[in-house]
């Protein structure tokens, strides 16, 4: 399978700071900030070198981050389809006013119907989940395409999310079950880790929702998630993250065919990386 035609997309997680505190995240303990345009420019160029076609900032939280606006308009000028994921709590009419000219997709994260649960989880203080509301119907207006990102734990997997996914109304819901990645996240495996039937249960609840464009969620399990990612640092170095401290490989020094050795490339194809973004 070639790397070259496969491997479209890259998240680069260009900054370790964040707003929120959630406990199952798995990029606790990343570090590193990205310190300036050039550099950022530099490391998109060689995205394109690589053949990457779809670019999606992450962090950490990618709206905390001072550079944000002038790094996708980079992307966007180089001709990246352009993406952002975020909590939201950052977003505001006029931000999605300045990102609309340069982003074609906004992510959002959202885990639960409840914003008592996702407080307890550590996303925001009580209104993640009605901000979100607000925040998808802006993107909608401002004619962006919606994802929608949801990890499932033991505090939600027996919920139905079914009429909150109506509200936001996304393009796509990307649904994963909790990752554990050593090192990262260990202190949230006893009380948030499911099982792979927890998951199918949750699976199955809402597989058959029909999204806005006439597609399915798409569900990615823990085993399916890991090194299937091409993944940014803040440093611009391509990382695994198969356990923390996590391998870096300089991006400069990285070809076509050495990233089918940092990918697992049927992994890659199997979660769907690719499709009509």
């Amino acid at each position: 399978m070639s790397a070259m035609i496969n491997v479209k997309s890259a998240n680069w997680h260009f900054t370790s700071a964040c707003n929120y505190n959630c406990s199952f995240c798995c990029m606790q303990k990343l570090t590193g900030e990205l310190r300036s345009y050039e550099k950022a420019c530099y490391v998109l160029e060689h995205l394109v070198r690589l053949g990457i076609e779809k670019i999606n900032f992450v962090g950490g939280e990618p709206m905390c981050s001072s550079l944000i606006y002038d790094v996708v308009a980079a992307a966007k000028k180089m001709g990246l389809v352009v993406s952002i994921t975020t909590n939201g709590s950052l977003l505001d009419e006029n931000a999605l006013n300045r990102l609309s000219a340069h982003v074609d997709w906004i992510g959002l994260s959202v885990d639960s119907a409840s914003d008592l649960v996702e407080k307890t989880l550590g996303r925001g203080d009580g209104t993640h989940v009605r901000h979100a509301i607000e925040v998808a119907r802006i993107v909608h207006e401002l004619g962006m395409k919606l994802k929608i990102n949801t990890t499932v734990t033991k505090l939600t997997f027996q919920e139905d999310l079914s009429e909150l996914i109506r509200a936001l109304d996304p393009h796509r819901w990307k649904v994963f079950q909790f990752l554990h990645v050593k090192g990262q996240n260990d202190h949230a495996v006893i009380p948030l880790a499911i099982t792979r039937d927890e998951f199918q249960e949750f699976k199955i609840r809402h597989n058959d929702i029909l999204l806005r464009t006439g597609d399915l969620p798409v569900f990615e399990s823990a085993d399916l998630m890991r090194d299937s990612y091409l993944m940014i640092a803040p440093s611009g170095n391509i990382f695994q993250n198969t356990q923390y401290p996590f391998r870096e490989y300089p991006i400069d020094t990285v070809s076509t065919g050495l990233l089918e050795q940092i990918l697992n490339i049927r992994n890659y194809a199997s979660r769907g990386a690719v499709y009509a973004w």
